[in-house]
């Protein structure tokens, strides 16, 4: 098999070079989103990195050529006279390979753009981690009646609004008291979020607030928590035990708002995920699941699976101003049908959160302008 790379910035261009190159025969074996920097260029472009391959046709040796001259009745003798030759087993794995390939090649054909301004936005779907099959589908259902590419980036938008659903903030809004827990993985920034709320709560939805900390396993964990407490005026406790987790919460009958941090963590340890468990069972409590927007795809759809033991009302996005990558978190979002309460987008405290709308949250995914 002749086998051959091409560099491109647009996939439909590379696949016009492959057609010309290698026929219409050629079989695409992988395609991959690269970075490249034009000549002359200071900043790295989006570009396509296609491997291609066409099946070469074997040539006839001479002898071939003088059996085909040969009376039938000789070619027949001839055939009787020799034995069977044995079937190779490596041409069955080959010609498997071969099946397999075109398979994957039928696959991918559905999924790539017809032209110029498609081939753009599932570029930038593709980068952002959409999965191919779903941004040929938003693409395909975008593209109906040659709309222009501002046209076609607004129609997908919309259908990507109408699919993220968004969660209320009772926190700030609800005329009852409230009781919330935050878990998550580790590091994903679950106390300052919580003080973030606490503080929207108290200073301008006047409400009486309370923190509670489970957090008691990490050095430092009950003591970050309570600081933020102090600086907003907001009482905060420890609490470990479960039973006493009930008895705190009963007499804070006064209170609003109770926030509850919890320890981070790892989706992984179960025996930790099941202790956890035992604390949001203590109580009525809203449970919000915790993920920063710098998780890998791959660690999101874990994360997810892992903490459905909590029941969670709604998810919390994190860090959102540290990437530019936000697509893939949506996209998992999407599927799990979770609802988003709200959105963090820096360190201040508590000015950084947001509550987003599913435009907003759609914009994520697909910038107004394009972004490569």
């Amino acid at each position: 098999m002749k086998v051959k790379t091409y560099k491109h910035q647009s996939l439909q261009k590379g696949l016009e070079d492959i057609k010309r190159d290698l026929g219409g025969d050629a079989l695409i074996l992988s395609t991959r989103s690269i970075s490249v920097r034009p000549r002359f260029g200071l900043f790295k472009k989006q570009a396509w990195e296609i491997t291609a391959g066409v099946e070469e046709k074997p040539t006839l040796d001479p002898s071939s050529i003088v059996a085909l001259r040969k009376p039938a009745a000789a070619v027949a003798a001839t055939a009787a006279a020799a034995p069977a030759p044995a079937r190779d087993q490596r041409m069955d794995k080959l010609i498997d390979e071969i099946t397999e390939l075109k398979k994957s090649f039928r696959t991918l054909s559905k999924v790539i753009p017809r032209s110029e301004t498609a081939g753009g936005i599932f570029a930038e779907l593709a980068a952002q981690g959409i999965d191919n099959t779903v941004a040929d589908h938003l693409i395909s259902s975008a593209s109906q009646g040659n709309p222009t590419q501002a046209e076609m980036r607004d129609r997908i938008r919309r259908m990507l609004a109408d699919q993220v659903i968004v969660g209320t903030a009772a926190e700030l809004h609800a005329k009852t008291r409230v009781v919330a827990m935050f878990v998550g993985a580790t590091g994903v920034g679950k106390t300052t979020t919580i003080a973030k709320i606490a503080g929207h709560a108290a200073l301008r939805m006047n409400k009486k607030v309370a923190l509670i900390s489970t957090d008691l396993f990490r050095i430092g964990g009950r003591e970050q928590l309570s600081r933020f407490g102090e600086l907003l005026g907001i009482p905060s406790y420890g609490c470990l035990d479960v039973t006493r987790l009930k008895e705190l919460v009963a007499n804070l009958e006064d209170r609003d708002l109770i926030l509850i941090d919890t320890p981070g963590t790892s989706p992984s340890d179960l025996g930790r995920l099941s202790a956890l468990e035992s604390v949001t069972l203590a109580t009525e409590i809203r449970v919000h699941l915790v993920i920063s927007a710098t998780t890998r795809s791959q660690d999101i759809t874990k994360i997810i699976a892992r903490f459905q033991r909590f029941k969670p009302n709604s998810v919390i996005l994190t860090k959102i101003d540290e990437t530019d990558c936000k697509g893939a978190l949506a996209a998992d979002l999407l599927r799990s049908e979770i609802p988003v309460s709200y959105v963090t987008n820096g360190q201040r405290v508590p000015e950084d959160l947001l509550m987003p709308s599913t435009e907003e949250l759609a914009r994520y995914v697909l910038p107004m302008e394009p972004v490569i």
